[in-house]
């Protein structure tokens, strides 16, 4: 199917997704009244139940009947309003039988199981208490179904905090969660909940949000940069010709795993910050225009165009260049190295590198912190910061809200009572079709923004949502 013509009718669920119009076979039905009501632990359940998908034959990860769910994530809701002197209530839950986890194993490679000697009660109260004896990142606390009905509360299971590191860019392997309801709890009202490691939807600010993050590995966003890889792929296979000895061969996919980990960390420290950001990217041909008066930014901050400002190309092709020489041998056909190999190598050098390319990617992430946006081209090559999008181009009234990675299944939403930040940015992508920008917002979401067949489209949630720091 052509990217244009994606109207598809969305899955079933709570109305409450923060439409204003769902787009059904090429027909425009309108869902919304002025006034949308605000969502609740019931709508979030609801929401879940809609979009829960277990792992087939594990019967014990099915997910509890509806009224067991709705209780559950309002005890959890309940518990999120509660507060310690001045510390906010923060944990996670995961409902699975404490025999389901191995007792001889933890993290990294496992989870660790800890028993309490009797069950504790399920109440909101209990959750606030447990909640500051643990560390959200590192634990959870062990929940299921009573001997008399209902849930008790039997232990804790300790994760270890890698998968929360991963997420933000990081590259150390960890061990997912099993097939089960996870409810995480970051702060009053926001919950997020789970099947083990795979968020389903998230409950803030009365709307529930569901997560976008497989864009980043979509077939679409794959194809706009994939002459940019191509020419990172020459680079490399010119400096390959020169080498005095035999080099391993980087698999391609490489570079792009690489460069989605870049993405990650840099959305990961602009929410850290807890103000908001916004990056956009312009195709490189119009670099130079970007660097003189033009009629879509005026740049506060310009940065002359010679290498420093190309780095993040000069590191990711050397990382390439280091990898293969490191996994070089004289066999025919020669090895492959990739990205199993980039993270269990102990290489210095290599570390280095790594290094170094987190380093530009939290510089880029605090020129966030300027009003303003950070501009770059599509190779992560800086142009300046503190961009001010013109008040001259034309504001739209209506975006389209993608509903997943392809763009294809979407709804329509109104931006009249959307922030600044966000609207500038749909007015650049609206007419500059080839650009693309990403949006954080102050409560940490975070939007990825594209004109996309015949409107502006907006992927919401590209991290997990219980991911703050």
């Amino acid at each position: 199917m052509e990217r244009g013509a994606r109207r598809r009718q969305p899955r079933s669920g709570s109305g409450l997704l923060h439409s204003a119009s769902t787009i059904r076979s090429g027909e425009e039905t309108d869902m919304a009244s002025e006034y949308q009501p605000s969502a609740y632990p019931k709508d979030l359940a609801s929401f879940v139940l809609d979009h829960w998908q277990s792992g087939g034959e594990r019967g014990y990860a099915s997910i509890p009947n509806s009224a067991e769910l709705e209780h559950l994530i309002s005890i959890c809701y309940q518990a999120s309003l509660l507060r310690d002197e001045e510390r906010s209530v923060r944990f996670r839950i995961i409902f699975l039988a404490p025999d389901r986890f191995p007792p001889d194993q933890g993290p990294p490679t496992g989870l660790h199981r800890l028993l309490f000697s009797g069950p504790l009660p399920f109440t909101a109260r209990e959750l606030r208490k447990l909640s500051f004896s643990i560390d959200f990142y590192g634990s959870l606390i062990g929940l299921w179904r009573g001997e008399n009905g209902g849930f008790s509360i039997w232990g804790l299971v300790h994760s270890g905090s890698r998968w929360a590191q991963s997420f933000n860019g990081g590259g150390k392997r960890f061990q997912s969660l099993p097939d089960s309801l996870v409810i995480n709890v970051t702060s009053p009202g926001h919950i997020t909940v789970n099947n083990g490691s795979t968020e389903i939807g998230t409950l803030n600010s009365g709307k529930i949000i569901r997560p976008s993050r497989a864009v980043l590995d979509s077939m679409w966003l794959d194809s706009e940069f994939a002459s940019i890889v191509d020419e990172e792929v020459a680079l490399h296979l010119e400096a390959r010709k020169r080498a005095k000895s035999p080099w391993a061969v980087i698999d391609p996919g490489f570079f792009r795993i690489l460069k989605k980990q870049i993405v990650m960390r840099m959305i990961g420290r602009i929410r850290s910050y807890r103000h908001g950001g916004a990056l956009i990217s312009v195709p490189d041909e119009l670099k130079a225009r970007f660097l003189e008066p033009n009629p879509y930014v005026r740049l506060k901050y310009r940065f002359i165009d010679e290498e420093p400002s190309r780095r993040f190309r000069t590191l990711i092709v050397s990382i390439a260049n280091e990898l293969a020489e490191i996994y070089g041998s004289a066999d025919s056909p020669p090895k492959e190295a990739g990205w199993a190999e980039y993270l269990t190598s102990k290489n210095r050098t290599l570390y280095r590198l790594n290094e170094s390319l987190f380093e530009w990617a939290h510089l880029v992430a605090g020129m966030t912190q300027v009003d303003g946006a950070v501009l770059v081209t599509h190779r992560l090559e800086l142009i300046g910061f503190g961009a001010e999008i013109s008040g001259k181009l034309e504001r739209i009234d209506e975006v389209a809200h993608a509903l997943d990675s392809e763009g294809i299944e979407i709804i329509k939403e109104q931006t009249g009572g959307i922030g600044t930040r966000h609207n500038s940015v749909y007015s650049f992508c609206n007419a500059l079709h080839n650009a693309a920008a990403i949006v954080v917002s102050q409560d940490g979401t975070a939007q990825l923004v594209k004109w996309n067949g015949d409107m502006v489209t907006f992927w919401e949630q590209l991290l997990p949502s219980l991911i703050e720091v």
